[in-house]
């Protein structure tokens, strides 16, 4: 249950990390802005909750659990904040992380 929570945390911070370097980009000086320095420092805490989940599974089960949350929560920041588009081969591709979450999952 730890490592599931670890994990949860991780993708939140990708997740809002990788917003605030997306607002970045958005920007005239995308690396003078608050919006990188604030995503650089997010993604560092990653880091950390990184190498606790190493210490309990094994790296192909971390990144597929973590590869699929960050998949499918991104797709939506994209879409609902940003007003990105999804084309068939995109969905087609979100479908297959899931579907390597559930081959994974069966493994175990």
């Amino acid at each position: 249950m730890r490592s599931y929570l670890i994990l949860a945390a991780i993708v939140v911070l990708t997740i809002v990390g990788d917003y605030a370097l997306k607002s970045a980009s958005l920007r005239a000086v995308p690396h003078a802005s608050v919006w990188f320095f604030t995503g650089a420092a997010l993604y560092a805490l990653t880091a950390l909750g990184w190498m606790w989940l190493m210490q309990s599974q094994s790296l192909a089960q971390i990144a597929v659990r973590y590869s699929a949350a960050t998949i499918l929560l991104l797709t939506g920041v994209g879409v609902v904040f940003f007003g990105e588009t999804l084309s068939t081969r995109q969905i087609a591709g979100i479908g297959a992380a899931l579907f390597s979450v559930v081959m994974m999952q069966a493994e175990a």
